[in-house]
């Protein structure tokens, strides 16, 4: 799956933490592996090539790093931070 980042959603990198300011809501933080993926999916990155990254930067079961990317793409989703694209 693809997800892009919903319009009026802003973020900026700060000492290698995302913050996620959206309409209506409080600031989000992201922590390292969070922000990578923030910026994964800014790339334009599907959910698999996502994982293959995250795989390549930490030495974890890749079953844990999927698990991991899914948990928060489910919160950004929840948070109306990210959609899913067709």
């Amino acid at each position: 799956m693809k997800y892009s980042i919903c319009k009026g959603v802003l973020w900026q990198e700060t000492d290698g933490e995302v913050v996620i300011v959206a309409p209506k809501q409080d600031p989000a933080y992201l922590n390292e592996s969070g922000s990578i993926i923030w910026k994964l999916i800014d790339k334009g990155y599907n959910e698999t090539k996502i994982v293959t990254e995250l795989s390549k930067e930490y030495s974890e079961d890749e079953t844990i790093i999927k698990r991991d990317v899914n948990d928060i793409i489910k919160d950004l989703l929840k948070n109306g931070y990210i959609k899913e694209d067709n």
